[in-house]
């Protein structure tokens, strides 16, 4: 046995994480605090470094120092000692830490102490249980059930309550690479079945597997690691097991590891567990809840195809759905009537773009089954949802609102986390910001953060996505937090081994501005060929339009187009209603940034022949009624191009051009003004002053002016004061700006701020054009 240390009033048991008082009280620490305590009084005549404890301790993870001094902190605190004054562990400063209480003898075969309300009672053990249960003629079930006595005043989750379930995924015995799929997949079915059970509340094996992770453990992992989670997360019981070969039998070896110390182990044999992944399911809960036990057995399921089922499950979440597919088709094939497969089938072919058939297989599922099974009324009502938002029905919200009731139906928070995270999205394309935070908030809350990898991952992926991938931008979104947070789920994502999430997750990188260029083109550039990859044509829409706009940005107006009209192809293919919107006005965009005068930035002049096209575009365009987000869009890029005409025409046309403008731009103004939308409104505000300027039109130009949130408002407006013989104004327009603004401010900025400050008029150079950078704010600072 594990040796034990006894310190003052102090028996700490490393194998358990214990540490017990001569008062009585008993505490069981922290994982990693327990390993730092083992650590030092294993050391304990030497003051150890902070650098050898990372290296032993958190040779993985972000924030490693941070993690270490917070275990410092615990530790200090579980032992009453205080870093001014200490008696157990002293801070040497610049050097380490060490171990300074006094240690004497401790019994190294010993009992744990008694926890609280034990009296001074020991434990002992229950006699084993064998239970031994014949079902369909195979050998079912042997249990032999080795607990500790239940302390009175620490009951696990009475009757009347609900009993939370860790099941962790198996650990494939078998000595067979192929059978890597009982992992998650065989796992991830009994989850799913134990689900449906009242008064039991189960989290799934996949993000059982992220706790793990995040959690620094080794797996597999030991029973008193185990209980340390347990108790990290308050969770009642856990689900231990691994499968092995044994006479042309599988064997499910498992413990149900409880937080109060029991254990209840045994062996489930049959010739293929996911064929009877119910009945197991069935037998397990008599050991959990045995109040709420099946009396009949289960009807089991044809092995070839709960094997396929078990296999497409594990396929979808690590290698995406054009793996995944043919499992869940030969599941289906083998048993028609079985709807779960057909459900999980259903998300393969939304995936992979099929969207007839996945309607056609949804439709395929009796209503009689979908009212017997809310999970799977609830699972395939979000598929319904999930289509309709992508091909922009005009019911999308409302089958997303009827799928998200369902899901707090079922109290699954994996259901109601996928639901909520849909309703976010379509707030954020409704430009609902406030909405969408307070979605996404609901969604990241399902799961306490720390309880599981994949759950954490997927909170910080979607609070960190979407970034910023147009030219409207949530005032509400902290790009730089999303950063971190990216960043961490595209690691989370890498140890999952989940391809999908993680094609998903360099795609959020290369939107947000506060990666540098470079790194966010290769991951746009990752993103792009994982989901070539993985065949899933509308997440390579999306990204190749992402694509397009970042070229734009770049004013790489040709190399734009590719992006756009590859995306516009896919869209038509799929019948995706927006993204076939978007990339056609996008490709007016492309065009225009072919044709706008970029020779100040040392590009090309003025094409006027790529101008008139992308007027052209724009106005088919606005021809098909889009919806008024666009179509204010498409009159700015309108009014931009008209401008750009303006200074290169004959005196009468110059006129026209310019009226036709302002004409354009105040029309997309009122429509941005509508829609509540500032930063468009102040890319359109700067671009009607710069005409104004053009014109020589000062006071128009100071009478529609806004308070300047772009430093192109600020220096046309202080140009329009300059002009009227009022340098003071326009120096404190600028110096405003500089102190409301200062990361927008540039040294071109103060050149013209002390010509503006010398008083004296004197003729200036023209302003920059407003059309030279389409996202100021941002791509100024990136």
């Amino acid at each position: 046995m594990t040796r034990q240390y006894r310190f003052d009033a102090f028996t700490f048991d490393p194998e358990r994480g214990s540490l017990h008082s001569d008062q009585g009280a008993h505490t069981v620490l922290r994982h990693k605090v327990a390993n730092l305590l083992h650590y030092l009084l294993q050391h304990a005549d030497r003051v150890v470094s902070k650098e050898e404890l990372l290296a032993e301790l958190w040779t993985h993870g972000d924030y490693r120092e941070n993690s270490l001094t917070q275990s410092i902190r615990e530790l200090r605190q579980a032992l009453g000692d205080n870093a001014q004054s200490p008696r157990y562990i002293r801070t040497f400063n610049q050097r380490g830490y060490q171990f300074i209480g006094r240690l004497t003898a401790a019994d190294t075969n010993s009992k744990s102490e008694p926890s609280p309300g034990q009296s001074m009672a020991r434990q002992t053990w229950r006699p084993a249980l064998l239970l031994t249960l014949v079902l369909g003629g195979a050998l079912a079930l042997l249990i032999s059930a080795l607990m500790f006595w239940r302390p009175a005043s620490t009951p696990v989750s009475p009757s009347g309550s609900t009993l939370s379930l860790l099941v962790l995924p198996f650990i494939n015995a078998t000595g067979e690479s192929q059978m890597t799929w009982l992992e998650l997949g065989l796992a991830d079915m009994i989850a799913i079945d134990l689900k449906r059970q009242q008064k039991l509340s189960v989290t799934p094996p996949a993000q059982a597997q992220s706790l793990l992770l995040d959690s620094g453990l080794p797996w597999p992992t030991l029973p008193v690691h185990i209980r340390t989670l347990l108790n990290d997360q308050q969770q009642d019981a856990a689900l231990f097991a691994s499968v092995r070969l044994h006479n042309q039998q599988q064997v499910l070896d498992f413990q149900l590891i409880y937080r109060d110390g029991r254990i209840q182990q045994g062996a489930i044999s049959y010739p293929s567990l996911p064929a009877e992944s119910l009945a197991i399911s069935q037998q397990l809960l008599a050991l959990l809840r045995p109040q709420h036990a099946e009396k009949h057995p289960a009807a089991a399921t044809d092995p070839i195809a709960a094997q396929a089922l078990a296999q497409g499950m594990q396929a979808l979440r690590q290698q995406g759905a054009v793996r995944a597919r043919p499992y869940f088709q030969a599941s289906l094939t083998i048993e028609p009537d079985s709807h779960w497969a057909r459900a999980w089938l259903v998300r393969a072919l939304l995936n992979l773009g099929e969207w007839q058939q996945a309607a056609q297989q949804l439709a395929a599922i009796p209503a009689s089954e979908l009212d017997n099974d809310l999970s799977l009324k609830t699972f395939a009502l979000h598929s319904r949802a999930q289509l309709a938002s992508w091909r922009g029905d005009s019911n999308s919200s409302a089958l997303a609102d009827q799928a998200l009731h369902l899901a707090q139906q079922t109290s699954d928070p994996e259901l109601i986390s996928q639901s909520l995270q849909l309703k976010a999205q379509q707030a954020w394309d409704a430009m609902d910001w406030l909405e969408h935070q307070r979605l996404l908030q609901q969604a990241s809350q399902q799961t306490e953060p720390s309880a599981d990898m994949q759950l954490r991952a997927d909170q910080l992926f979607y609070l960190g996505n979407p970034s910023n991938s147009g030219l409207e931008k949530s005032p509400l979104n902290d790009l730089d937090s999303n950063r971190l947070r990216l960043e961490k789920a595209l690691n989370f994502y890498r140890q999952l081994n989940n391809q999908p999430q993680i094609a998903a997750t360099e795609l959020a990188i290369a939107q947000n501005y506060r990666f540098p260029l470079d790194e966010r083109s290769i991951a746009l550039a990752a993103a792009i060929t994982a989901y070539r990859t993985l065949e899933q044509p509308y997440d390579l829409a999306q990204a190749l339009i992402y694509g397009g706009f970042f070229q734009l940005q770049l004013h790489r107006g040709d190399l734009a187009q590719d992006y756009f009209q590859e995306a516009a192809e896919i869209a038509r293919q799929l019948g995706a209603t927006p993204l076939i919107s978007l990339s056609e006005l996008y490709l007016g965009f492309a065009s225009l940034d072919q044709g706008l005068d970029q020779s100040s930035l040392g590009r090309h002049g003025q094409h006027s022949e790529y101008l008139h096209k992308a007027l052209q575009q724009f106005q088919s365009f606005i021809d098909t009624a889009p919806t008024e987000l666009y179509l204010a869009h498409a009159r700015f890029f309108r009014g931009w191009a008209l401008a750009d005409l303006a200074r290169t025409a004959t005196t009468a046309e110059r006129s026209r051009y310019f009226a036709q403008a302002l004409d354009e731009l105040q029309q997309a103004q009122m429509h941005y003004q509508t829609l509540q939308m500032p930063t468009s409104i102040g890319y359109s505000n700067y671009s009607i002053l710069w005409i104004y300027l053009q014109q020589q039109q000062y006071d128009k130009a100071v009478q529609a002016a806004r308070s300047p949130d772009t430093r192109l408002q600020a220096r046309y407006l202080a140009r329009a004061h300059y002009e009227q013989q009022r340098p003071e104004q326009a120096q404190q327009v600028l110096e405003e700006f500089r102190k409301r603004w200062p990361q927008l401010w540039q040294e071109d900025d103060t050149q013209r701020l002390r010509l503006y400050q010398q008083g004296d008029y004197q003729p200036l150079p023209p302003e920059p054009l407003p059309h030279l950078v389409y996202c100021e704010s941002d791509w100024l600072e990136g």
